[in-house]
């Protein structure tokens, strides 16, 4: 029974390993030694990842004075992923990598008339993006969604699912 057990504890692992982000380009190419990157992670490209001080730095975004931590970090794994870049180049991964598991972690609603919710998307328990649940001024009643200016989506129907799922979560919470 305990051997059981540890198999399956093993299968568990490998595939938790599998569902995490991969690198599959930088630019620039030459990222070792760079100050500044945008790495792709799958199906997105995060823009601007800094290395300062031997640490990794995500962008910010700046809005009326405040700044914002729009994109975080979750896991050590893609930390210890974007610093080996850094420090010593990357390499992609040998075969193309599947399209990242989003999840809605949280909707905080706030007091704006047109950005009515922020939205805590994890992907593959890496990364945490904070989008905007927004309303049309030209169409009530339809919503859509603003992510970070800094994550760009280069799989058109990947940012469809994510934006489909954002907003029908929100519908479902104001019901």
């Amino acid at each position: 029974m305990k051997r059981s057990l540890e198999v399956l504890a093993l299968c568990f692992s490998f595939q938790a390993a599998a569902a995490a982000l991969d690198i599959t380009s930088v630019n620039p190419a030459a990222v070792k030694g760079s100050a500044k990157a945008d790495f792709t992670l799958s199906a997105f490209t995060v823009k601007n990842i800094s290395f300062d001080k031997g640490a990794v730095v995500l962008p910010v975004t700046e809005n009326n004075g405040k700044t914002y931590a729009d994109i975080k970090l979750l896991s050590k794994s893609l930390y210890v992923k974007l610093e080996t870049c850094f420090k010593n180049g990357c390499v992609k991964p040998a075969k193309a990598p599947l399209a990242p598991k989003f999840k809605i972690e949280a909707l905080k609603p706030l007091k704006s008339k047109t950005r009515l919710a922020n939205a805590d998307i994890s992907f593959d328990g890496d990364l945490l993006v904070v989008a905007g649940v927004m309303v049309s001024s030209k169409e009530p009643g339809t919503y859509w969604v603003a992510f970070p200016p800094a994550l760009i989506f280069g799989d058109g129907a990947f940012k469809s699912a994510v934006e489909s799922a954002v907003i029908a979560a929100w519908v479902k919470k104001n019901k």
